[in-house]
């Protein structure tokens, strides 16, 4: 389970990338709309766009495996977090303000370092019959935060 302060970094205005591998282990991404936590820390639910995740969908389909890094643009510091079930499953759009939530959490994140706020909306930019849910069981936690303790475990998932 993640702690609450976890809980409360992954679903600030980090930038968020989800990854899976194919049969022959290329990994393709995608970046995360936004991020909601479930079941009291034991599951995540990421919310990624359909049109740019046609590869990404059919990866986690194949090998239900993926790897999911959250990144606070102003500090750098990162997580990852890896599962093994990951599922697809249509996007709620009662979820819709965790989404909204999450793009202006991230203009507040990156505009002051440098980022055009019209930049952020455009990549951001969706309609919700194109969103999806990802949704997983993190099994390892990892500090990706540049410096000597970069790829360490955190706190294990449990």
């Amino acid at each position: 389970m993640l702690d609450s302060e976890t809980q409360a970094f992954l679903q600030t205005g980090v930038s968020i990338s989800l990854a899976a591998c194919n049969a022959q282990r290329l990994a393709c991404m995608s970046r995360g709309m936004g991020c909601k936590v479930l079941d009291g820390g034991r599951r995540l639910a990421v919310f990624i766009k359909r049109s740019q995740s046609q590869e990404l969908l059919d990866n986690i389909a194949g090998c239900n495996k993926v790897a999911c890094v959250f990144s606070l643009p102003s500090s750098n510091r990162t997580l990852q977090l890896k599962g093994e079930d990951a599922v697809v499953q249509s996007f709620d759009p009662a979820d819709g303000g965790i989404v909204e939530h999450h793009v202006t959490e991230f203009v507040r994140e990156v505009v002051p370092l440098g980022t055009p706020e019209p930049v952020v909306r455009a990549v951001f930019s969706y309609t919700t019959d194109d969103l999806v849910t990802v949704i997983y069981t993190p099994t390892a936690v990892f500090s990706q935060t540049p410096g000597p303790k970069a790829g360490e475990p955190v706190g294990a998932a449990k």
